[in-house]
């Protein structure tokens, strides 16, 4: 078996090299000159007992070799920016580096990610795509679940569609890289609350029978802490919706489950019980049979999800609350908007 001297600059300008055995199978054109050594690349330790954190990397290096770096700037493709009361994440560094992978450094901007009101049906017909869709779908998710909320509806959409991807299909991938070419400096940013309760809001919403192929409705939802966005999620529904109201209790009844875990992460890690939890539906009648304890004839089907959602709102003494389909910010994870909602 061959080996190969890796020599590398790391992002603090530290000289590295390796020696890489080249134990796989490499094809010209796709991979014939990359290397591949797995390793243990970044560790990220927090905790608000620094003698505490301090016995823990000792312990560390007394059995690995390792190196610390005084703050943390930049881990695993996510850059930290602070500031006074103020933390901002960004991926400016990982959208060049896909952009430059797929050939896509000097690109026209896109004002939005796809088309607005694309659907995946959209981009099951045509010729068959032979190239990297997997590899590109992947590299999207990772940026829309870590800092890029913004691109989530789109890479779902058109992950839908991995097993048999078609050119459309991947000219909508590139025109989400065109879009992420004219947004790269965006960032989440994360600011210090000034309140003592702890606020938790999250925004549901469903788009009922959206996929006119199969006629599933799509569920997305974003839980704020604090006014910071931590949870997001864009999901095709797993049974067809009879009704917009149906479609909407069973987007609920996913998005409490995130909610529960971070309610209880929350609990015990900051051991505080002044936790209110505000929930923002644009669906009235939806409202209407979670408020109302009767039972409803023609949900009768959906029995399980709708107490479940009932016994979650008493539970945790979730205020549900009505916002106008206008305000709902979550129109962004369930449907492409035009450019003027996107922003």
């Amino acid at each position: 078996m061959s080996c190969k001297w890796v020599l590398r600059i790391k992002r603090n300008n530290v000289y590295k090299a390796r020696l890489v055995a080249r134990g796989f199978e490499q094809k010209p054109g796709i991979d014939y000159c990359e290397t591949y050594a797995p390793v243990i690349n970044d560790l990220l330790i927090a905790g608000s007992d620094d003698s505490e954190v301090g016995v823990v990397i000792q312990l560390l290096r007394n059995e690995f070799e390792m190196s610390k770096a005084e703050v943390a700037n930049e881990f695993l493709g996510i850059s930290f920016e602070y500031s006074q009361n103020k933390l901002s994440l960004g991926q400016k560094a990982y959208v060049e580096k896909v952009l430059n992978k797929f050939r896509m450094t000097d690109c026209k901007p896109s004002g939005t990610p796809l088309v607005p009101k694309s659907t995946s049906s959209d981009f099951m017909n045509g010729k068959r795509f032979h190239g990297p869709y997997r590899e590109l779908v992947g590299a999207l998710l990772y940026l829309s679940m870590t800092t890029r909320p913004d691109i989530l509806y789109s890479v779902n959409c058109l992950s839908q569609i991995q097993e048999q991807p078609t050119d459309s299909a991947w000219t909508g991938l590139k025109r989400i890289l065109r879009y992420l070419k004219g947004t790269s400096e965006l960032q989440l940013l994360f600011c210090k609350s000034d309140s003592d309760n702890i606020m938790i809001n999250v925004y549901v919403d469903a788009d009922w029978g959206a996929d006119t192929y199969d006629r599933k409705s799509i569920s997305g939802y974003i839980i704020f802490f604090n006014d910071c966005p931590v949870i997001w999620s864009v999901k095709k529904q797993t049974s067809i919706a009879l009704s917009s109201t149906e479609a909407e209790i069973l987007a609920l009844a996913k998005a409490f489950q995130d909610l529960i875990v971070l309610y209880n992460v929350t609990k015990e890690i900051l051991g505080v019980d002044n936790i209110i939890v505000s929930v923002y539906e644009d669906n009235q009648s939806a409202i209407k049979v979670i408020l109302n304890e009767n039972n409803c004839a023609r949900l009768k089907h959906l029995d399980i999800k709708l107490k479940y959602v009932r016994d979650i709102i008493k539970l945790y003494n979730i205020d549900l609350v009505y916002v106008s389909t206008e305000n709902q910010l979550d129109d962004l994870f369930i449907k492409c908007l035009p450019k003027p909602r996107l922003c």
